[in-house]
Order: C-alpha cells, then sequence, then structure tokens
C-alpha cells in the first residue's frame, strides 16, 4: 500500500475533510471542521494535510498558526483523523512527519496538539515515535461524551510539545530506533488483574525518583465497553496522579508496551524537567531531547 501525503487546496477536499473527522469520531448532528474555516487556514500560515490511497482520502491532519506563553510563533495542530480501514498501517505518523517537514521549512520549531491520556495508541505514536512530551493535563476540555470515542467519559486531555528540531525528534525522524522498553523507576498507580479486568490498587501522589511510571488500560474503549465504571475509576484516579506530577515539574516523555499475561500492559514514563518550555528534559540513559 503507497499512501501520498499532500496539501489540500479545493472546497471539494476540505468537504472531505468534514466527513473523515465525522466518521472517526461517530459525530452525527453535523459536527466537525468548517470547510471554509480549512481555507482561509490553509492560505493564511496554517496547514491542511490529505492523506492519499489512489484518489481517495483517507486521513486528514489540520493545524493552525499559535502563539507560546514567550510569545514563539507555533502550530497548534487541531485535529488528525484517519478511517478505520487504513487504521494501524503508519498513516497518521506519515501525516505528522509531513506536517513537520512543512514547518521545519518556515522555520517554525513547535507544533502542540491534544490527546486522550487513556488512549494508548495515540500516546504510543506521539510519545514513543515522534519524541512529543507532556507538560500540562486539562480536565473536561470538550465536555462529556465528546463524539462515539470519548461517550461515558470526561474529556481529560494532556497538552501535547513537539519540539521538531531537538536532537531526539531528529533522532526518530533519521529512523534511530528508541532505547530499549524497561522500567527504571517506581510506579505511581500500582494495579491489579488481567486484561480487562485489571484496576488500580493504590495511588501514590509523592514518589521524587528522577523517573515515575502511571499505568492506563491498554484499550481503553474496550474497557468502556466491557465495565464503564471501572473506565471511569481509571479516568478519576489517573487524572490525580498526572495533575500531581506534572504539577511539581514532571514531563511525560514516553509511552512504553510491555509483555504481560493475556496481552501487554501501557505504563507511561514521567521525567524531572529542567527546562521552561521543553527544550531540555532530563535524559534517561542518554535518550533526552
Amino acid at each position: 500500500m503507497t499512501i501520498a501525503i499532500r496539501d489540500l487546496t479545493t472546497f471539494d477536499e476540505f468537504q472531505q475533510v468534514r466527513q473523515i473527522q465525522q466518521r472517526c469520531w461517530g459525530f452525527t448532528h453535523g459536527e466537525g471542521l468548517y470547510a471554509p474555516l480549512l481555507i482561509s487556514a490553509a492560505r493564511n500560515g496554517g496547514m491542511v494535510l490529505g492523506a492519499f490511497d489512489g484518489a481517495q482520502m483517507i486521513g486528514f491532519l489540520f493545524g493552525f498558526l499559535g502563539m507560546n506563553p514567550d510569545r514563539r510563533l507555533k502550530l497548534c495542530s487541531q485535529t488528525m483523523g484517519v478511517l478505520p480501514d487504513y487504521r494501524n498501517r503508519g498513516v497518521a505518523a506519515q501525516l505528522k512527519w509531513a506536517q513537520r517537514v512543512r514547518m521545519l521549512a518556515v522555520g517554525i520549531d513547535l507544533i502542540t496538539w491534544t490527546f486522550d491520556p487513556l488512549e494508548a495508541p495515540n500516546a504510543r505514536l506521539n510519545l514513543h515515535t515522534l519524541g512529543a512530551t507532556v507538560f500540562a493535563y486539562d480536565r473536561n476540555l470538550f465536555g462529556e461524551d465528546f463524539g462515539e470515542l470519548g461517550r461515558g467519559l470526561p474529556s481529560d486531555r494532556f497538552q501535547a510539545s513537539w519540539w521538531i528540531s531537538s536532537p531526539r525528534v531528529n533522532r526518530l525522524a533519521a529512523g534511530e530506533a528508541a532505547p530499549p522498553e524497561q522500567l527504571a523507576g517506581p510506579q505511581a498507580n500500582p494495579c491489579a488483574g488481567d486484561g480487562l479486568a485489571r484496576r488500580i490498587v493504590h495511588t501514590d501522589l509523592a514518589l521524587s525518583s528522577p523517573v515515575v511510571h502511571v499505568e492506563i488500560p491498554a484499550d481503553i474503549q474496550a474497557l468502556k465497553r466491557a465495565d464503564l465504571a471501572l473506565a471511569r475509576d481509571w479516568r478519576q484516579q489517573t487524572r490525580l496522579v498526572f495533575e500531581a506530577y506534572l504539577g511539581r515539574g514532571y514531563v511525560v516523555t514516553d509511552l512504553l508496551r510491555l509483555p504481560a499475561p493475556g496481552g501487554r500492559q501501557a505504563i507511561y514514563r514521567l521525567q524531572r524537567d529542567d527546562g521552561p518550555y521543553g527544550e531540555r528534559v532530563l535524559g534517561f540513559a542518554g535518550y533526552g531531547l
């Protein structure tokens, strides 16, 4: 399968973006990106990319120019969607790497976006594959039941920062493998049980080691279907853990996938930060930013 990534320019293409978004999020009441807004963004410093399998658009990535608190220009990467039949094939990564190339070409070195902390596949892409980091957590940013994927839970979000010219991202862009995936510090939310029955036993908000780990469900969508109350418990307890450690200067730097009975565990790595906006993060085994 060969997927082509290109900039979108026509009204029909922007309408297709809206249709793909509605399918991906399960929107049923007309929600979605407004085609004239996409045209204005694309013509005035923003970016709308499409992923194509032949003539068919199968994914998109939309971002607009923004400003960091230090008045640094950045790209706010607002929405990305890939049709279900094309997921887990690297399409999302292709879109993001293409976005990086275009931003480097115009002298912008920071791209930011949000994602659900309990969505392990998204976290894996954002942190492990792309090399983004997380410095902030927002509670219920888009309200309860945001689209079909968010149904049943508050829409808590991580704020991701992608420093696209950093040594770490440069290495990943060049195809260099990440370090071996292993735990290198204590876990702030020890868990018990297997599969969809796995739950948090207790939380420790006072750890002070350079590296701290936080487990999340391996598949939050399957867990919601099986036990919504348990999924909500994961949301509430991990929310407190992430807020506590990010508030004390830790940074989320990776999502590990470790072998476990009946599947895999998804475990975040948090490290103490020594830079104001992420230019420098304390490294683990020489693999910092």
